[in-house]
């Protein structure tokens, strides 16, 4: 007899990211970033695989003298690691450091953000991926634009959902933004937290826990 497939008890959501997800300097405490912000709302077990400074290209590859790591378009290292935490739901959201080395190196920026997408698509095949790149505002600067439009583009050809859902919660607001007028605030954190809350909501219902009331 078939039957209805359960929620998991706290489904794994993983988030593969940049500086605006593991919240950088710009919070008061590391718990009010959105992701942990989204996960407590929703009764999700977080695995936040972010670093400062990455992007689909910049700071991939292998390490640096210094402590850094190499720009690469085809590591797959993170992308494996986001794999073995069997995510039932995973979001993206790179693409903003990227900008920084454009137009020179833009053919590499490209190449790379088209093989993680495609390795995403193809490896994660039945579980949601939310590709949600993040900009201070969408419109602003030539080179985010560039990037933005790359992402929603690629993302598209390999039938991953993608979304301006962070980037219009915050949408240049100098209230939701931390001094260096990139990276959000508390304020930036929970509006971008809400705004990602109702879009799981509406993309993957069975996951989240209905009549939570909102933490965010």
């Amino acid at each position: 007899m078939p039957t209805t497939p359960r929620r998991p008890v706290f489904p794994t959501a993983v988030f593969l990211g940049d500086s605006v997800t593991t919240g950088w300097r710009s919070l008061s405490h590391p718990r009010n970033r959105w992701t942990s912000l989204v996960c407590e709302h929703l009764r999700w077990r977080e695995v936040n695989l972010a670093a400062d400074g990455m992007g689909f290209f910049v700071r991939r590859g292998g390490h640096l003298p210094g402590g850094g790591r190499s720009p690469s378009c085809r590591d797959s290292t993170w992308l494996e690691t986001a794999v073995r935490a069997e995510p039932d739901v995973l979001t993206v959201c790179l693409g903003l450091n990227d900008a920084a080395v454009l137009p020179s190196h833009l053919d590499l920026v490209r190449r790379a953000v088209s093989h993680d997408l495609e390795f995403l698509a193809h490896r994660l095949r039945g579980v949601p991926v939310v590709v949600a790149p993040y900009f201070p505002a969408v419109g602003v600067g030539p080179r985010f634009e560039l990037v933005r439009r790359m992402v929603h583009e690629q993302s598209a050809t390999v039938g991953l959902m993608s979304t301006d859902a962070m980037s219009l919660a915050v949408d240049g607001d100098t209230d939701k933004l931390s001094i260096d007028g990139i990276h959000p605030d508390d304020a930036g954190h929970a509006a971008i937290a809400r705004a990602m809350i109702q879009l799981y909501e509406e993309l993957v219902p069975a996951l989240c826990t209905p009549g939570a009331q909102r933490s965010a």
